[in-house]
């Protein structure tokens, strides 16, 4: 997913920020699939259990495999950048959810924390545009840094709008004086 924005670049756009995700977003994945593998391990070592220990081991080692490749899979899903023009992004594995505003249209920028987020410093990015739903990206080390590039660029696109509209009505008094 790594390459969705740059796939997705119009002419003239060029990246200000990428988003950055933080691997140990999935630190519970990893927990769980240890406490799996360990019980099916301590679980087929016992004794009174022996036809069944081997079973129980696979179903414990698959369980957390799969727990693992979810994490995995998740992390790997999250793509988020803001260019001079858009912010655009994409998140999820089976229910896919993609952001592509124009930079004018951005609403908001929120960050949200868990107490998992907060020990191991990622966050959750909230953005939203006029008449759209949120769209949530999770992960993101680079929270506070990519809502402030977010901001700058807003202000910049207004800045270089307004430079432009003054430069028509100069343009058209100038017009309006030769006659």
């Amino acid at each position: 997913m790594s390459k969705y924005v740059e796939k997705n670049l119009i002419r003239d756009e060029k990246i200000e920020l990428k988003a950055k995700v933080n691997p140990l977003y999935i630190i519970k994945n990893i927990i769980f699939a240890i406490i799996f593998i360990v019980v099916g391990i301590v679980v087929s070592g016992i004794e009174g259990i022996a036809d069944a220990g081997t079973p129980i081991l696979i179903v414990c080692l698959a369980i957390g495999i799969i727990i693992l490749l979810v994490g995995i899979l998740r992390l790997t899903s999250i793509a988020l950048s803001v260019t001079n023009k858009r912010v655009i992004g994409k998140v999820g594995v089976l229910k896919v959810h993609s952001l592509d505003i124009h930079i004018d249209k951005v609403d908001s920028v929120n960050i949200k924390s868990t107490l998992f987020g907060r020990i191991f410093r990622y966050y959750t990015l909230v953005i939203k545009s006029a008449g759209e739903a949120a769209v949530s990206f999770p992960a993101i080390s680079n929270a506070t840094q990519f809502k402030n590039t977010v901001t700058e660029a807003i202000e910049k696109h207004a800045d270089e709008a307004r430079k432009a509209q003054a430069a028509e009505i100069a343009m058209a008094m100038n017009r309006g004086n030769k006659y």
